[in-house]
């Protein structure tokens, strides 16, 4: 453990090389960090659009596309949750050699990268179940009492959907994943589809009673596959996005031996899970056919864990805290571009 004293260049990385329940305090002030620019108002980018989600997501959250502050702070509140149970999940099946804060704290980093990311959107709520599905498929591996481990992982990747009709691509995530967690009997797997087609069958049904019935499927079902119009407007932020979205993806791929080496079985088959998770999310933006920067929130989880395996694997901890100050950098130079 390196102090302020001995070391002062250790200035931020250093804080969250712990597991102290205290430390959840400095990643609330980083959460408002990363988003202080949304919430001082320096952000000018439009809120998500309550048209792009669903009748649940408009009825809930519609108020915020017009409260461009309120939508800042609700998201930065979910964000610093979702970070909390994904740090959490890692911390419970041991993914990492020591447990820290890394993965909570670059969870954090990943969803204010981009300043689509700062406001309250669809995929946003969405992402929230996603590692509430993936717990429960983790806790599957050879477990003698898995049924209702594979509904409820099923069940929490569909309700991601009802705010997110997209998001249920996910559940051939989740699907991939009990399979590589264990032997994925027939049994299970219609139990996997019935968790999948409840929350949305309930949904449906309170719609039917209000009469909406017919516009909740055409727009729970009507659109989840589209083909991508390539009706982006490319110019320099949309460059710069895009080239630190395409550095993060190799940086994943090509830690690919760095995060199986020395882990446990049960470890490398949540680790294939996560790839799972971060491929699947990442192309459903080929399935809309318009282009929104908020898709790559959903694979957020996925990214976060590896994003922290990464630097927690550097040995000289002086270039992990260099390479994490230029992405805070790089956060805030597009956050505020031009």
């Amino acid at each position: 453990m390196y102090t302020f004293c001995s070391r002062p260049f250790f200035i931020v990385l250093a804080i969250f090389r712990n597991n102290r329940v205290s430390t959840a305090v400095f990643l609330a002030l980083y959460v408002v960090l990363t988003r202080a620019t949304a919430l001082f108002g320096w952000v000018h980018v439009m809120p998500w659009p309550a048209a792009n989600g669903s009748l649940l997501y408009k009825s809930w959250f519609g108020w915020t596309e017009n409260a461009p502050f309120y939508s800042a702070l609700a998201a930065a509140v979910l964000v610093y949750a979702q970070a909390l149970m994904v740090n959490w999940l890692v911390d419970e099946f041991r993914l990492m050699s020591d447990r820290n804060w890394f993965p909570g704290l670059f969870y954090v980093l990943v969803t204010s990268i981009l300043p689509e990311f700062l406001f309250i959107s669809a995929p946003l709520i969405a992402a929230t179940f996603v590692p509430i599905s993936l717990r429960k498929v983790f806790k599957s591996y050879k477990s003698m009492r898995a049924t209702p481990l594979v509904f409820d992982a099923a069940l929490w990747m569909s309700v991601a959907a009802l705010f997110y009709p997209p998001a249920l691509m996910l559940l051939l995530a989740a699907y991939s994943g009990i399979m590589v967690m264990r032997s994925f009997q027939i049994r299970e797997q219609l139990v996997f589809f019935t968790g999948a087609l409840t929350p949305l069958f309930l949904v449906w049904l309170w719609y039917l009673w209000a009469n909406q019935g017919s516009e909740f499927r055409a727009i729970q079902f009507g659109g989840v596959f589209q083909l991508y119009r390539f009706n982006a407007t490319i110019d320099t932020k949309m460059l710069l996005k895009t080239a630190l979205l395409v550095i993060l993806f190799f940086v994943f791929v090509f830690g690919l031996n760095q995060y199986f080496q020395r882990k446990l079985i049960q470890t490398q088959k949540a680790i294939t899970t996560l790839y799972w998770v971060l491929f699947t999310g990442g192309l459903l933006v080929l399935f809309r056919a318009d282009w929104h920067w908020e898709h790559f929130l959903l694979p957020a989880a996925a990214a976060s864990i590896f994003l922290a395996f990464s630097f927690h694997g550097l040995r000289r901890q002086i270039i992990a805290e260099v390479l994490h100050l230029v992405l805070l950098g790089a956060l805030f130079f597009i956050q505020i571009f031009p």
